[in-house]
């Protein structure tokens, strides 16, 4: 009885330990670091960012702050990501669609390959608002590999919900 005890007492400590968070903040620099992992996992036919797809979740930035976005394509097919105006995705994406200066990928069209080495994009967030992290590969967007990005004159920190 105690071996089992013990082994899923191991098993809960690696299920804790292998949840990502997607989120760092350094409040006195107005810095958040944003990890968005395209492909992770099966959801959605690898068609998401940190799992979640069509908007389900999304980022909170407090307004004015730096973001350090750390993008990672851990799928198997092309991804990119750009931070875009509007409650909905645009159909298709260009540089000139990003919501703040440098707010997007390399390869935005074309996409990062998967398995890629890291990319990380600074950028600073503007006013408030409602906006979208969307993938620039055309029809991931549409086919539902965006997330929610909201800009808050009332968030503290950065978070991801």
């Amino acid at each position: 009885m105690k071996k089992i005890l013990f082994a899923i007492g191991v098993l809960a400590l690696g299920q804790a330990a292998a949840q990502t968070s997607y989120v760092s903040n350094n409040a006195s620099s107005k810095t958040a670091t944003i990890t968005v992992n395209a492909g992770e996992g099966g959801g959605n036919g690898g068609l998401n960012f940190n799992g979640a797809d069509h908007g389900k979740k999304g980022f909170v930035i407090p307004a004015g702050w730096t973001v350090k976005m750390v993008f990672k394509n851990v799928g198997t097919m092309p991804h990119s990501a750009a931070v875009t105006k509007g409650k909905t995705p645009p159909t298709s994406i260009t540089v000139k669609d990003a919501a703040f200066a440098k707010a997007y990928t390399s390869k935005l069209v074309e996409g990062l390959a998967g398995g890629s080495a890291a990319e990380t994009v600074t950028f600073k967030v503007g006013k408030a608002g409602t906006y979208n992290l969307v993938c620039g590969v055309p029809g991931h967007g549409l086919g539902g590999q965006y997330l929610g990005f909201v800009v808050s004159d009332s968030a503290k920190i950065a978070s991801f919900k």
